[in-house]
């Protein structure tokens, strides 16, 4: 067996000797004021109503923006003949064609035709077939006839067009959708469904002069 060293009594003196020390350094910092409480900053005055403006947090997250009223607002179309009636609403250029994606339910005016207190041509188009197989506002477009009348209404006002022409082309064809110098309605919709390449051959075009 090894025998047991007796260390405790040396460990008693250094202990008392660094408590000893402890106590020194703390009365000497205490006496040169190193532990004296710092003067408090004396405030500065707090802006005025008339020095800062009154903007809340509310404000500088959400700001104030007008809403933008689309130019559609409020539009209706009307085709009687055909049992066609709905809203318009706005289908904006995506950089290459027109957005008609969310157009659901509704008459999208193509961005960038005319409008109805302009000379030129307006040009709307509609769904023939929903994404969930319910007909579209355009399904019976191909009932209008030479000769049948559409009216478009806005704030009050009621422009009224006769069909002049009604025929099918091709979906690249652009030249439907030109300006022209008298005051025309462009419908368009899609037509030819072909089952094996699950697309629309062909567009079915409506165009109707102004007559009132």
């Amino acid at each position: 067996m090894y025998r047991q060293q007796r260390s405790g009594g040396i460990l008693t003196i250094v202990f008392i000797g660094l408590l000893g020390l402890a106590i020194g350094v703390g009365y000497l910092a205490y006496d040169n004021g190193w532990f004296s409480p710092q003067a408090a900053p004396t405030p500065t005055a707090v802006p005025t109503q008339a020095q800062a403006p009154d903007v809340t947090a509310e404000a500088i997250a959400s700001p104030t923006v007008p809403p933008v009223q689309e130019i559609t607002h409020g539009a209706r179309f009307y085709a009687p003949t055909a049992g066609i009636a709905g809203d318009i609403v706005q289908s904006y250029l995506d950089g290459t064609s027109w957005d008609v994606s969310q157009l659901g339910p509704n008459v999208g005016h193509l961005q960038g035709t005319a409008w109805m207190n302009d000379t030129g041509n307006i040009v709307l188009a509609g769904h023939v077939e929903l994404s969930d197989g319910r007909q579209g506002i355009f399904a019976r477009l191909s009932e209008l006839q030479i000769g049948d009348s559409i009216s478009l209404s806005q704030d009050g006002q009621e422009h009224l067009y006769q069909v002049k022409q009604k025929f099918t082309t091709e979906p690249t064809d652009m030249s439907v959708v030109y300006p022209s110098e008298t005051n025309r309605l462009t419908l368009i919709t899609c037509s030819d469904y072909d089952f094996f390449q699950d697309t629309y051959l062909e567009r079915l075009v409506v165009i109707a002069d102004r007559v009132s």
